[in-house]
């Protein structure tokens, strides 16, 4: 029993199966570039041998767009709550150490403090 192939590239598909019909890669250069997909292609259909078409459709791939279903996503779903916990956390963090620094970060005065003075009773 051959040893199945551990490369998931279509070419290197297409060069085996060559390959094992004997055939060279100085045939294959007659039809175009040795690294591309068509050549290997146009050399196994030059001699008439066939091979699979269609693309297999790996488990690792992603959905298109137009083969997703059209399906609703609730909020529950879509929102993670752990990194919305985090990120609230963090938030308040940063405002809470911003606030307690402003004195010190505020070289410029943007915002001056403000002094009251209330005076009671007359003198």
């Amino acid at each position: 029993m051959p040893e199945p192939m551990r490369s998931r590239r279509r070419i290197e598909h297409l060069k085996q199966l060559a390959y094992d019909c004997n055939l060279t890669n100085e045939q294959a250069r007659t039809f175009g570039k040795l690294t591309a997909t068509a050549t290997w292609e146009k050399l196994l259909l030059a001699h008439g041998l066939e091979f699979d078409r269609n693309l297999s459709v790996t488990p690792n791939t992603v959905a298109v767009a137009s083969q997703e279903s059209n399906r609703q996503i609730n909020l529950l779903e879509w929102v993670d709550f752990g990194q919305l916990i985090a990120v609230t956390l963090a938030s308040a963090g940063l405002s809470v150490l911003l606030l307690s620094l402003w004195p010190r970060i505020n070289p410029l005065n943007l915002l001056p403090p403000i002094k009251v003075n209330i005076q009671i009773g007359a003198k």
